[in-house]
């Protein structure tokens, strides 16, 4: 096999070469080549037309060997941000070492990107992108280039591009491809570096109605003033009485083993705790079924960052595809954010569960003294029972991504989005099955 392989490569290769040749070489060549047969009509080896003849052919191929050995000596090194959000140009820093004598000019470094689900099987992902290979969404592959003047021998230059990434996702740099037509223009050189890395493209941000963050103000205040029924479960210990304890918390029999009074203590709940349950089921959304996905994720990544501005703690609960139910703490204390950002920007949808089939994932003990936000989408349009949500002791709120309250409650800038029938084409190869519930009447999807 190797064999075969080495006579095929030496056999193509002058049809190789001679595709590598640049404007400006085809017509050398063909100078080149009219002095030969110049040279070949006289019987005189030594007459001017050979001569130049020679002087040219010698060009060509001191042109070829070094543009090769310039390319190949070549040191890339890239530095540019980790994570960045949808739509927000990335400044991307490339640093060019020579270690050779003689200077490389006219480099024209082209780099592409692409979703880690279109990797193939071989390559290995970074380990901390493993968790989100199920999830991922297939998002076109971005690129950028620039351009390095002259490099000097023994010499390093840097050069900057901007990359826009307008869709979410996680996109890994693929190789990075030099070309130069250098020394004399007359030859196209490409060479490749691998250069491993890649960007997070956390969700589109956008703006929500102050008046939702004051109604979870008020309901978590309310919370608090009425305790549960059942505090008496969260007992955490004995302490002195102070001056306001309700009499029925003295504890009898400890006060008259301390010669003083002694009340019951109880841990206190979480009193500024929002739980946002994301709906990840499209069937029967519409045909607007794509961009409502994406506002759905855009208003969760846009609220759970405004929340805890607010000093709220955040969990979050979602159902991607192959998996259970995510569930995602969030405060300030945990300093989390980017963890969160960086799962919804994998987020794929899942129409084979509703929020109803989250009940056994999600603790009865996480739904007490909190303000839950439900983002709903197909499940609101299957019209499934969320009565496993309510109690006396929490608070919910359902919003429908396709309804007129939602669309007055967030707003989101499409500058820069990518249009209806793009996002479409992207998604379609992994959102089969969902085509299923088209006959509702399309809406328009402001913000």
């Amino acid at each position: 096999m190797a064999l075969t392989s080495g006579v095929s490569n030496a056999l193509t290769w002058p049809i190789r070469t001679l595709l590598r040749l640049t404007r400006d070489g085809l017509l050398f060549t063909l100078l080149a080549l009219t002095c030969a047969v110049a040279a070949g009509r006289t019987d005189r080896l030594a007459n001017i037309p050979l001569l130049i003849c020679l002087i040219l052919f010698s060009l060509l191929v001191a042109a070829l060997i070094l543009g090769g050995r310039c390319l190949r000596r070549l040191r890339l090194a890239r530095r540019c941000p980790g994570r960045t959000f949808a739509g927000e140009p990335v400044t991307v820093t490339l640093t060019v070492a020579n270690p050779a004598l003689l200077p490389a000019t006219g480099l024209l470094i082209v780099e592409r990107l692409r979703s880690l689900t279109d990797m193939p099987r071989e390559s290995t992902p970074p380990r901390e992108s493993r968790r989100l290979l199920p999830s991922l969404t297939p998002v076109p592959a971005g690129d950028g280039e620039t351009f390095a003047t002259v490099v000097a021998g023994r010499d390093r230059e840097r050069t900057q591009y901007l990359l826009l990434l307008r869709r979410r996702g996680v996109y890994r740099f693929r190789r990075t491809r030099l070309s130069t037509v250098f020394p004399f223009g007359f030859w196209r050189t490409q060479a490749e570096d691998a250069l491993p890395g890649r960007v997070v493209v956390y969700p589109r941000l956008g703006e929500i109605d102050p008046a939702l963050f004051a109604e979870v103000e008020q309901a978590l205040a309310r919370l608090r003033r009425v305790r549960p029924s059942r505090e008496e479960l969260e007992f955490r210990g004995l302490r002195e009485y102070r001056h306001g304890d309700h009499p029925k918390w003295i504890h009898w029999r400890s006060s008259a083993r301390h010669a003083q009074l002694m009340v019951k203590e109880f841990e206190q709940p979480q009193a500024k705790r929002v739980v946002i349950l994301l709906d990840t089921n499209l069937q029967r959304v519409g045909a607007q079924r794509f961009p409502a996905f994406e506002l759905a994720i855009s208003f969760t990544a846009t609220a759970a960052r405004e929340l805890l501005r607010r000093g709220c703690e955040v969990v979050s609960f979602m159902q991607p595809p192959g998996a259970n139910t995510e569930a995602l703490h969030t405060s300030r204390e945990r300093r989390n954010l980017d963890a969160l950002f960086e799962l919804l920007a994998g987020l794929r949808p899942n129409n084979a569960r509703t929020l109803t089939d989250a009940r056994d994932h999600i603790p009865r003990e996480m739904l007490r003294q909190a303000f839950i936000l439900v983002v709903g989408l197909g499940s609101l349009r299957a019209r499934v029972d969320l009565s496993w949500l309510r109690s006396m002791d929490n608070v919910v709120r359902v919003l429908d991504v396709r309804g007129e309250e939602f669309r007055r409650i967030f707003r989101r800038s499409e500058a820069g989005l990518p249009s209806r029938a793009e996002l479409e084409e992207d998604l379609r190869p992994l959102l089969g099955g969902i085509e299923e519930g088209l006959e509702e009447p399309e809406e328009a999807l402001a913000g």
